[in-house]
């Protein structure tokens, strides 16, 4: 898996994990937000999670396919280089001072264990429609999923 050393798609979240999870907001958009593993049910599949926006802290109950697990470790990139994204790559990350996960493109990635990401998210504020690269925490980066797109 790119990007960090993940857990296993299959792996069953336990209460407190962090999670990147795909919610509906109040006027009907779908958002990827940072939120906790509250709870697991096992007869329906299905997670309980909590925004960790202190002004949010809304709970949602999201089948497992909304809930995509946060990195564990980080790569490094002089003994797992394959495991990171490299520049180009569309991924979704944690907008600074944020909870909120976005559409960005690496513009650099980790040169070492310790490094983070370098990334551009689409921003039309922006002239050529990108924010300056941006610092993001590798655990923060995750594959890129459209939030419109229907399975």
């Amino acid at each position: 898996m790119k990007g960090t050393l993940c857990v296993e798609i299959k792996f069953t979240l336990q209460v407190g994990d962090m999670a990147a999870c795909l919610v509906r907001g109040s006027e009907g958009e779908e958002n990827w937000i940072l939120a906790e593993i509250s709870g697991f049910n096992p007869s329906t599949g299905r997670y309980e999670v909590e925004d960790i926006d202190e002004e949010q802290k809304e709970r949602h109950t999201l089948s497992r396919r909304r809930v995509y697990p946060l990195p564990l470790r980080r790569a490094n990139p002089e003994t797992n280089p394959e495991a990171l994204y490299p520049e180009g790559t569309i991924v979704m990350a944690l907008y600074p001072q944020t909870t909120c996960f976005y559409k960005a493109y690496v513009s650099q990635p980790p040169t070492l264990a310790c490094d983070d990401y370098e990334v551009l998210f689409e921003d039309s504020s922006y002239v050529d429609g990108y924010s300056p690269p941006l610092r993001i925490a590798q655990r923060y980066v995750l594959p890129y999923k459209d939030p419109n797109k229907k399975k």
